[in-house]
């Protein structure tokens, strides 16, 4: 299937192409687009959370290759993408560049002129994106000096210096994959909803662009991963976080994945921005904090499945993460 906007990231433009699609199953409200054409599926919905800012997210199945292309004329827009399952690729045009879109990656991304955008989903999948689109006007002010610290190109497109498009990728941290559940499953209604919403958002870019401007400080070249020596680095993250309950030493952790302990150390300083053990303590404390607010399991069950034996020692680092006790959580539902 193929569909052409005339122009990106417009609800009313996505409404109008579909409604002209033959043979197309398709439920539209106010905020959002429930479509299907031969067990291939589409929802999506958005959220205006004030001027300049909104809040998206997409979940699509597709039976068959689908390609949507866009057209910018116009168009000057800050987008944070944050893709949770399923990959596709984004292509710009005139520039014949590429970008693979994957789960477990966020991406930012600034547009400003004529570029032509084409996605390609691939079928047999299952893809969800949360998306959160921002003028770049108030991003600016929202950031404040920070803005200097930000990539180069960046600065340029959104100080409106330049034509073009330009994007930054990162792994979604444990932090923000707490943010994004949380705003999946907004337990609000009505304008409390909406408050709720607009702040996590506004916490979930300070994150990403504090990892975005933080990626951008400069390491002497000697000390740069080569790029066998970060997917190394990612297959450590991923035994890590395989065995909370009782993870490998680090010694053992850089013979599994092949690699000497000392560059393990570095790389996962320079690629997560913390220790090997800090990286594995933030993970445990986010999936604690998920655990308590979406599950009936009790303080000391998600102490044992997070790895801490100990009860209090578990309720001691909660707190100084989260700077309230779990049981006080879960007891007021925070």
């Amino acid at each position: 299937m193929n569909l052409s906007l005339p122009t990106y990231s417009s609800f009313r433009d996505v409404t109008k192409t579909l409604q002209a699609q033959p043979n197309l199953e398709l439920q539209i409200n106010p905020n959002g687009i429930n479509a299907s054409l031969n067990h291939s599926h589409w929802y999506s919905y958005s959220v205006e959370l004030r001027t300049g800012l909104s809040f998206s997210v997409v979940e699509a199945d597709f039976q068959k290759s689908f390609y949507l292309t866009a057209d910018t004329a116009g168009c000057f827009l800050l987008r944070f993408t944050f893709c949770l399952s399923g990959k596709f690729n984004l292509r710009f045009e005139p520039a014949k560049e590429e970008l693979p879109i994957t789960a477990g990656n966020s991406y930012l991304g600034a547009l400003n002129g004529e570029i032509a955008l084409a996605s390609e989903f691939m079928p047999l999948q299952k893809l969800i994106l949360v998306r959160v689109d921002i003028d770049p006007l108030l991003f600016k002010f929202l950031i404040g000096d920070r803005f200097y610290a930000l990539p180069a190109d960046l600065r340029q497109i959104l100080a409106s210096h330049g034509s073009g498009c330009c994007w930054q990728s990162g792994p979604i941290s444990p932090a923000v994959n707490v943010i994004l559940h949380q705003l999946l499953n907004c337990p609000y209604q009505d304008t409390i909803r909406q408050l709720y919403l607009e702040g996590k958002v506004l916490e979930l870019m300070a994150l990403q662009a504090n990892q975005f401007t933080e990626s951008t400080k400069l390491i002497p070249m000697a000390r740069r991963l080569k790029s066998d020596d970060i997917e190394r680095i990612y297959h450590a993250k991923q035994i890590l976080l395989n065995n909370l309950i009782n993870p490998p030493s680090l010694t053992d952790l850089a013979r599994q994945v092949s690699i000497n302990d000392f560059k393990l150390k570095q790389g996962f300083r320079q690629v997560f921005g913390t220790t090997v053990f800090g990286y594995l303590h933030q993970h445990r404390m986010e999936q604690a904090l998920l655990m308590l607010r979406s599950t009936e399991m009790t303080v000391t069950q998600v102490a044992q499945a997070i790895g801490y034996a100990n009860p209090s020692q578990f309720s001691a680092a909660f707190k100084k993460k989260f700077g309230v006790l779990p049981k006080t959580m879960k007891a007021q539902g925070i």
